[in-house]
């Protein structure tokens, strides 16, 4: 048998107190240069390295949380690397609570993914995503105005800045650009004080935030945000560490969307609402399997006024609507708040049974489309912009008690709510459309496999179909920026 690794305290943590804060934090920077691409952070590499990004995030903020201004010592590679394995094998209790609830698949799925995830994927679609947000204007928002207004510098220097750091400290850049050309183009971009004062926090204003967001509780720090998310810059004296380089990324993209609608309600519905709805539209329009699409649109039931999904975009026989949400995890589900958790169940089954509601008032001749669609050939998805990963059988299973207050609900019907709705993040919608690929083919995939019908996502991207205009124009527009920039 394995000797069992895991345990439950962070009492090893305190070691990190003797050591001095440059050398920690130039160690993390130095693993996590090792496992970008130059388009990704590369979770081959990261498995070849044996070293996952949130483990290096987690070093990182531990090693601020217990620092010394006295300590002298370097940090060596074997510390490292076993604080590395310490922080791996930590067992969480509301893990063991879930275990005991026999709710452990879903607790660990919900809690790996929402540690995980945010940093997967390439890093040009979510620099796209929100380069749309941030500079949309029509004539009930103007988001270049509300950015500038809450930010104080545009998006657009943001990104250029966001771009070079994330490629200029990739591991494989350094492979292949001179280091003294390397040296010059990294000394001009950290020259924009601008910028840098956006994305930057002094040390001990690290640590305050932390302690506003969890007090001394070392535990919930352990799955919970890590400031660098936000402030991916860290200063300390005369220096300025990045020990999560990769982590820009993410601090120009939704951290700064939860800055800029921070107690902002307003703002946030109307991103959702005018920003978000015309983002998928315009992303699907542009795919080259869609025959057909339509944006939002009014009908009626009797009297009662009716909007319609967000998007409904046909392939040939087959049709989807599209609903977008934008909700975000809130902070306590880290927590394991059982309460939290179930308030997202709730909400994602509404949207499912709202989807389903507009198919049958579709399937009731309620409103048209281009042409007759048969129910068989009629699938739905609730668009999250970032997914909450809460067990989709509880959603489903709440879908079925919402729709049933009127009238009873068949197996058939429940299992064409199961195989035909699904709840994905935005990041699964582009990954695919972005590179124009259809989702349909799989959907129709899992149609008869109940064993797949609470999967998480659903997709299988590929280069093999080149990209849609748009985001090939972005591409083209952001290199050449840089190239000046440089």
């Amino acid at each position: 048998m394995k000797e069992n690794l895991a345990h439950s305290n962070l009492d090893f943590l305190k070691i990190l107190e003797n050591f001095t804060l440059e050398s920690k934090l130039l160690t993390c920077q130095k693993y996590s240069s090792r496992i970008m691409s130059s388009s990704m952070v590369d979770m081959t590499k990261a498995y070849y390295e044996n070293i996952m990004p949130w483990e290096i995030e987690a070093f990182a903020a531990y090693s601020i949380v217990y620092d010394d201004e006295n300590a002298t010592v370097e940090l060596d590679g074997e510390t490292f690397a076993n604080t590395i394995t310490l922080i791996r094998n930590y067992w969480h209790n509301g893990l063991t609570e879930a275990e005991n609830s026999g709710q452990y698949p879903e607790a660990f799925m919900m809690i790996s993914a929402l540690q995980q995830f945010p940093v997967q994927g390439v890093f040009l679609q979510k620099l796209y995503r929100y380069h749309y947000l941030f500079t949309f204007q029509n004539k009930n928002i103007d988001m270049r105005k509300v950015f500038l207004d809450k930010i104080g510098i545009s998006y657009e220097k943001l990104e250029e800045f966001a771009f070079l750091i994330f490629v200029g400290f990739s591991k494989k850049v350094h492979d292949t650009i001179p280091a003294l050309q390397l040296k010059n183009i990294m000394a001009k971009v950290f020259s924009d004080k601008e910028v840098l004062s956006v994305l930057s926090i002094e040390k001990e204003d690290y640590k305050k935030k932390l302690f506003s967001l969890y007090q001394d509780n070392i535990i919930d720090q352990y799955y919970g945000l890590k400031i660098q998310y936000v402030y991916p810059f860290i200063s300390w004296k005369d220096f300025t560490y990045v020990p999560s380089p990769y982590l820009v990324i993410n601090a120009v993209t939704e951290s700064m969307l939860n800055r800029v609608t921070f107690k902002d309600n307003k703002i946030r519905r109307a991103i959702g609402k005018e920003v978000i709805e015309s983002y998928v539209y315009e992303m699907m329009a542009q795919l080259s399997t869609v025959t057909w699409i339509t944006p939002e649109f009014e009908y009626y039931r009797g009297k009662d006024r009716i909007l319609s999904s967000d998007v409904i975009s046909s392939e040939y026989d087959k049709v989807i609507f599209y609903d977008t949400k934008a909700i975000t995890p809130s902070l306590k589900l880290r927590k394991f708040d059982a309460a939290e958790i179930e308030k997202d169940i709730e909400i994602y089954a509404e949207d499912v049974a709202q989807i389903y509601n507009q198919i049958k008032n579709y399937l009731k001749g309620l409103f048209q489309l281009d042409k007759t669609y048969i129910k068989d050939n009629i699938f739905g998805i609730v668009v999250v912009l970032e997914d909450a990963v809460v067990s989709r059988k509880k959603v489903y299973d709440k879908v079925y008690t919402i729709l049933q207050e009127n009238g009873a609900l068949s197996e058939e019907e429940k299992n064409y709510i199961c195989s035909h709705i699904k709840i994905l993040p935005l990041r699964v919608i582009e990954c695919m459309a972005l590179q124009n690929t259809s989702l349909l083919p799989e959907l129709l995939s899992q149609l008869d496999k109940p064993e797949e019908w609470y999967d998480y996502t659903y997709s299988n991207p590929t280069v093999n179909n080149g990209v849609i205009p748009l985001y090939a124009q972005y591409e083209k527009d952001i290199k050449t920026r840089v190239q000046k920039y440089m």
